[in-house]
């Protein structure tokens, strides 16, 4: 999967809100102030079992990668 296929998962999965990331499954949120921290899903979250525990880490893991 290419840089661009990544960060098309990644945008289907989560949502980033000025200064925070939002689960598209459940809609809880995470500041980046929070960023070495697991996600908090809901409990009930359908997508918690399906994407990463740190969206932050994997966003920034994206981004490198495209920097080279």
């Amino acid at each position: 999967m290419d840089g661009n296929q990544r960060m098309i998962a990644w945008s289907a999965a989560w949502a980033l809100i000025g200064g925070v990331v939002a689960c598209t499954g459940c809609m809880h949120s995470q500041p980046i102030s929070d960023a070495d921290k697991a996600f908090p899903h809901d409990p009930t979250c359908t997508a918690r079992d399906e994407v990463a525990t740190r969206p932050w880490a994997e966003l920034h893991q994206i981004l490198d990668d495209e920097r080279g």
